[in-house]
This record gives structure tokens, sequence and C-alpha cells, in this order.
């Protein structure tokens, strides 16, 4: 974990130096893993942030604190109660663990000071903070109760005796001395990888700091000891001792690793493994967690909302694939219905002279030769009444298959745009742009209003409306020429359709909206991020005379290429256009498609149909290979 005995080391520092002293003002609890401690020191205000997350534990300052719900939670009122009010006194760590006492003097219930300890354990999954009476040990409260059922070996409950957890017998890295090193970590294997040894053998350090100080030494974290020599074991020893000594003296250099424009990492001390480019240096580790975290909990709260609607759509397919089953079943019955309408005009004629029974045998008039068939039969009826009871047989399936075969092709329109929707989902980058995903499927009937969602930002999985959103979708486009066939093997000039709508980040026109833009020739290629833009752009922005389009019978974004002069637009600009209709659709994996495109005139929007979905006739088809390359070109990526 990125949160070791180091960061804890400095954080603990910085608190004293910034906190201690302080008045603690007021107390909040956002979440069911997180404490505010709002404190009043040195002439201004701070946020204590404690959190017992299992991913993102840690404690430090936080320039902003999430909101409050309206009833605190029991934690919270029992924290108010024992410390709201009373004096930081100080901030212990415990050895060089993840481990730090808050120690605050507050009024008790008589109107007497007395000292109280808030504890938060930084341990991954069994962080925990925990408030204890340290005038006889015992514990008050917790934000986990932690039971003998839980853990056989150290339980957190009100009224018990806190016991800290079992301490590593490993040694600080300034108490190390030349004479021991080798010995030590000989000791711990030397068929052992050196990173794991190192790792082992000194308290406080995480994983990445463990890299930084054996690429300080020279070695690499994959080297075994028993390749050691005595130079070997002075330059770790070296290394070991001139970082030991900062860290006695409290001098660390924080910095944040940088992965793919976003933060990965941070280590208390440099990280000079890593190019400058990588790293971000703070003046401050409170400064640094409060980036870092600030950062990640953007990014961790957009997959949550970005899952909590994967989920919902996920669901929405699931129910209409079952039930585009069920009337896929029917229609086929229908058809099978047939042999029923036969076999009753088969008994209707041979009634006269055959006996009730269980079957009856006649002639197949139907078939060259009129060979013999047996027509299972009711006993307590009659021929005449079973052919009876098979024509009504024949009507009903027929009937049922005719509602079917048209709620079927609505099951699949519906679908259809699902998966239009799934395919948004998968290309977006932003918190806005879920947004404006969540309100197009709230608006489609799959999500509950908004204000009576659970999850934060009222992004929780809602209810869906059976049936809803049947009769429109997106993402079929229809394929081929004029003159040519359409979509789904129909006629020339057949309408296609089309639906879907990926991302990019880059500026685009439109009310609150931001379309991806491309430039080739002179020649603006705008297209939309998901189904509200592709509605926008398609049906608002376009003009007459524009180049609109769509991926063949795949979900992907709508494309256009402005033409206000209606000039002739260029083969090449038309490529351009189609790679990157292309790349913002589901055939992007395999990098090659085929794009349908037509004048902006010859596309349009059914009345109450579903964002995304759009008409289209007149078109023709361009196959194109797309590359990363090729996109990265033209500015997109």
């Amino acid at each position: 974990m990125a949160y070791d005995g180091l960061v804890m080391r400095g954080v603990a520092q910085e608190l004293n130096q910034l906190l201690a002293g302080g008045r603690l003002d007021k107390i909040a609890q956002p979440n069911k893993h997180e404490i505010i401690l709002h404190i009043r020191s040195q002439g201004n205000n701070h946020k204590l942030l404690l959190s017992a997350l299992a991913q993102e534990a840690r404690v430090h300052v936080a320039a902003a604190a999430p909101p409050n719900p309206e009833r605190p939670p029991v934690f919270c009122m029992v924290l108010r109660k024992h410390l709201e009010g009373g004096r930081i006194l100080s901030f212990e760590q415990a050895g060089l663990d993840r481990i730090l006492a808050i120690n605050v003097q507050a009024l008790d219930e008589f109107g007497d000071l007395r000292e109280k300890r808030l504890i938060a354990e930084i341990m991954g999954k069994h962080s925990n903070l925990i408030l204890t009476d340290p005038s006889d040990g015992r514990i008050i409260d917790s934000l986990r109760r932690v039971t003998e059922a839980i853990s056989r070996y150290r339980q957190i409950l009100p009224g018990i005796t806190y016991a800290a957890p079992p301490a590593r017998e490993k040694l600080p890295l300034w108490l190390e001395r030349e004479d021991t090193l080798a010995p030590r970590l000989m000791a711990l294997g030397l068929s052992k990888s050196l990173d794991q040894v190192i790792l082992s053998a000194y308290d406080g350090l995480g994983p990445l700091s463990v890299q930084e100080l054996i690429h300080r030494a020279g070695f690499s974290p994959v080297d075994t000891l028993e390749y050691f020599g005595q130079a070997d074991y002075l330059r770790l020893y070296r290394v070991i001792a001139a970082v030991g000594q900062d860290l006695l003296r409290h001098q660390y250099q924080p910095e944040i690793l940088i992965q793919d424009g976003r933060p990965k990492d941070f280590a208390a001390i440099a990280l000079s493994l890593y190019p400058p480019e990588r790293r971000q240096p703070f003046p401050r580790l409170n400064t640094m967690l409060d980036a870092y975290f600030k950062d990640r909990g953007v990014a961790n709260l957009f997959r949550q909302k970005q899952a909590d609607l994967e989920q919902i759509i996920r669901r929405e397919q699931e129910r209409c694939r079952k039930k585009a089953g069920l009337q896929a079943a029917a229609v086929l019955e229908g058809q099978e219905a047939e042999q029923w309408r036969i076999y009753g005009q088969l008994l209707t004629a041979a009634h006269y002279h055959l006996a009730q029974g269980a079957t009856a045998t006649v002639e197949n008039f139907y078939e060259a030769g009129s060979p013999p068939i047996s027509i299972p039969l009711d006993p307590l009826l009659t021929p005449l009444a079973n052919a009876q009871a098979y024509f009504r047989r024949y009507q009903k399936a027929r009937q049922t298959a005719v509602k079917a075969q048209t709620h079927y092709e609505e099951t699949l329109t519906e679908l259809s745009y699902l998966d239009s929707v799934a395919h948004s989902l998968t290309t977006v980058t932003t918190l806005p742009e879920l947004a404006d995903i969540r309100e197009e499927i709230q608006a489609a009937g799959y999500l509950k209003a908004a204000g009576r969602d659970s999850g934060a930002g009222g992004f929780g999985p809602g209810r869906s409306r059976p049936g809803a959103g049947n009769g429109s979708g997106a993402g079929t486009a229809g394929a081929g020429k004029k003159g040519g066939r359409g979509a789904r093997g129909g006629p020339a000039n057949q309408k296609g359709r089309a639906g879907g709508g990926p991302k990019d980040d880059k500026a685009g026109d439109g009310p609150g909206l931001s379309f991806g833009r491309a430039t080739r020739e002179g020649f603006d290629i705008l297209y939309g991020k998901n189904n509200k833009q592709n509605d926008y752009l398609t049906t608002k922005l376009s003009k007459s005379g524009d180049l609109w389009l769509h991926a063949q019978k795949l979900p992907s974004a709508h494309v256009v290429v402005r033409n206000p002069a209606k000039r002739e637009i260029p083969p090449g600009v038309i490529e351009t256009a189609a790679k990157i209709c292309l790349w913002h659709s589901r055939a992007k994996a395999a990098g090659r498609a085929a794009v349908d495109y037509t004048k902006r005139q010859n596309v349009w929007k059914p009345k109450g149909a579903k964002p995304g979905l759009a008409l289209y006739e007149n078109y023709q088809t361009l196959y194109v290979t797309v590359t990363e390359d090729e996109i990265e070109g033209l500015g997109l990526l």
C-alpha cells in the first residue's frame, strides 16, 4: 500500500506542527468509512480526514469535505459526545506502524477535563477508527466493531481493553549499522528477491519506497543476495543510512507518481527511479495526499457511477433478451400452427366414417398420393368436435404469432438501443458525460426519478419500467448504395437506421455539449460522444448540404462533415470522417467496418424515437480501416 509507515511518520509530524493545541469545533461523518474533524488552529480552520476505506485508508488534512448526511451515524454521535469542543493535545505514531493516536482533552458529562484518544489504524481491509479512554485503555466505540466471529485474535468492541496489533520485528532505517546489515539481510534468505528481503527487514517501508532504495543503490528488485559481495552490501548500506538520516530529521520529499496523466502512486521520498515528467513533487505530505486522493476520488466516483449505469443497462438487456426469446418462440409456434389447420380440415372431411377414440387415421389429400396420416384426438370428443378444437387452436396460435412478431421487432429495436447506450458507457471519460447518459436512460424509463435514486449523486441503480422503450432503438445502421439493396435486405432506397455515440473531450458546439472535432482540408468534422449529443448534432446543428456518416448496422457516433458553402467534399475528407466514425463505433477493436454516408437532408428522426435513433436513405457505403496512429494524427487522442 502506498500509505506506508514513512508517510504516516511525516503526516504525524506535520499534524503536530499544524494542529496540536487547536480546538476541535465540529465532527462529521459524510459516509460509513470516513470521519472529518474540523479543527481551529493557528487562526485557521482545518479539515482532518480519517478514512478506513480499505483501498483508500489514510489520515491527512483535506482542502474540502464531502456533504454530510441529514442524520449523523452512531459513531459520529459518540465522537461528538466525547471529543467535540476539546483541545488537540498531540498526534502520536506507534513506532513506524500505520497507526496514529490523536490525543484530545475535552469536558466530560460532569464538566471535568478528561483525555480521550482516537486511534486511526490504517491497515488495508482491516483499517478502523477506535475511540478509547487512555486512563484505563478501555474502548468506548469504533467505526467497525470486530467480534470474535470476525477475528479470534483481536476483538474491537465497546467496554473491552484496547490491544494494539502485534508489533513487527523490523528495524527503522536510521538504526541500521554497517557491520550488521549483511548478516541481517542474509538471515532473511539468500535466494529471495532483494525487494522482498528489504521489505521484510526494515520498518515503515512500502513497496514503492523499497524500489526507490534499490534503484538508488544501483540494483534491481529481482537481484538476490547470493551474488552479493562486500562492496554491494556497502553500497546498499550507504543508501539506507542516508535515507534513514533524512527521515530521522523529518526531511521528506513527497512525490506523486503519474501514469497516463493520472496519479498512480505516492511516496514520502523522491522517486528518482522514474523520469521527471512522471513525478509531481509537493512541499508537504498532507498537501500531496490531498491532491492524490482528490484525483483518485474523482476517478473512483466515475468508475462507481459508470458501473451503476452499466449494471442497469445489463439488467435491461437481459430482460429484453428473455422477452425476445419468448416472443420468438410464440412466432415459431404460430408458424407451426398450420399443421393444426390441416388436421382440422382432414377431420372435417372424414368425420362421417370416423369413430370416437384416441387417434384417427385418414387420407392426407394435402400431399401427393394422399398417404394415410394418424391424427391425435381427445377421446372424450367426437371427431368433428376435435376438428373444431384444432381450428380454434390454429386461430389462437396465429393471432398470438402476429402480435408476437410485432412485439418481437419492438424488443429487438429496444435491445439495439440498449446496446448503443452500453457502447457509449465504454467510451465516456468524464462525469458530465455520464450524467448525460443517466438523464437519457431516466427519460427512457429505465431509471427512477432523480432525487430518489440511491448512491452518490443520484447514480444508484434505479427501477426499470416494464416494457419501457419499446418501439425505438439505435445502433443498427443500414447498408448499401442508392439503387442497390438497403438495410436488412430490403429493396432499393430502404431507410437505414443509426444510433450510438462515444467520446472525446475536444471542443464542440451546442448548449452544454462538447462534440469531438477534427479538421481536414478546411472541412470541420464533428461527432457525438453519446446519444444526447448525437441527437443534437444530427437534428439541430447539422444543415442541408452537410455530410452525415454512421457505421453500418453497429452502434457508433453520428459524424457530420460541415459544409455551409455546399462545396464538393473531397474523397479524402469523406474517408477521414469514416475513419473517425469507425474509431468511435463498436467495430473499433476490429479496426475495419462499413460506414454509410449521405447528405444531411436524407436523415431524419422518427417521431417519439429514443435519443440517438435516426433514419436515412439514398446513402452510399465506404469500407475503411483505422489505426490508433491515424486517430492520434488527427489530434483526437
